[in-house]
């Protein structure tokens, strides 16, 4: 897919027929429009600039700044992501998804302790499985692993076809050194047709750091050659020697918010 150059002013106003008379609800509404055009198009960081102008316009509200922090956060841009969302809760404070999305952007810059309190707000208020998920993360990234269990267990009894929900939870057992539990939760999901070669490789973590390293060396691994696999194992061996829980879950790559 090709991509899209941003948007000139010049040719903006040709779009919008808006420049001449100055501001306006219209103008809102369509830079909101092609903003989502854009972004629909797959260029998110010009998406974000259509969404900052319109955020500029009268008619703006919280879900004006909400789609820039979105925008913003899908470029890359999560501090701007953070200031977006904080002012779309400054015009809707009891809004949830506001904090889970704060949250989020606060985890991506490694603000780990406030995401932890932006993102507990946002799970017990919407009670979700992609708060905890991210809930979850947090807390393992902060060497947390009981409470990261906690939150991944929430994930999965509201959606226990959640493959990614289930595998993170494996991993806190086993980061929480309860491997027996680990290697339950994933007993059955390699028979699963959803499950995908991000998903085996977890399942070769799980085991390796539950002292089964034998049983990682049989393992199917779809899409992986014999060098590829011992790569893999050697890598999950170095990660199960690491003592700190935080340094374990920030080797393992847990961060995953979509």
């Amino acid at each position: 897919m090709p991509t899209l150059k941003p948007v000139r002013p010049l040719l903006l106003c040709l779009l919008l027929g808006a420049c001449a008379s100055g501001p306006t609800d219209d103008s809102h509404a369509r830079l909101m429009t092609l903003a989502q055009d854009v972004e629909r198009r797959g260029d998110s960081a010009s998406a974000a600039s259509l969404y900052q102008q319109a955020t500029q316009q009268p008619g703006a509200n919280a879900e004006s700044w909400q789609r820039l922090a979105r925008a913003r956060l899908d470029s890359g841009d999560a501090r701007g992501a953070e200031l977006a969302y904080r002012q779309a809760l400054e015009l809707a404070p009891d809004d949830a998804e506001l904090l889970l999305g704060l949250g989020t952007a606060q985890l991506h810059l490694g603000e780990l302790a406030r995401a932890a309190t932006t993102l507990a707000s946002a799970a017990s208020r919407l009670d979700v499985p992609v708060a905890h998920s991210r809930l979850g993360v947090v807390e393992a990234l902060r060497g947390q692993p009981a409470a990261a269990q906690a939150a991944f267990a929430r994930a999965v009894a509201l959606d226990p076809d959640d493959l990614d929900a289930r595998y993170n939870l494996a991993l806190a057992y086993a980061l929480n050194g309860q491997p027996d539990k680990a290697l339950r939760e994933i007993a059955d999901l390699d028979q699963s047709p959803r499950i995908l070669p991000r998903h085996q490789r977890n399942t070769l973590l799980i085991l390796v750091l539950s002292g089964q390293p034998e049983r990682a060396a049989s393992l199917r691994l779809d899409n992986a050659t014999a060098a590829e696999r011992d790569a893999l194992i050697a890598q999950a061996q170095r990660i199960a020697a690491i003592t700190d829980p935080a340094a374990r879950a920030r080797a393992l790559g847990l961060i995953k918010t979509e």
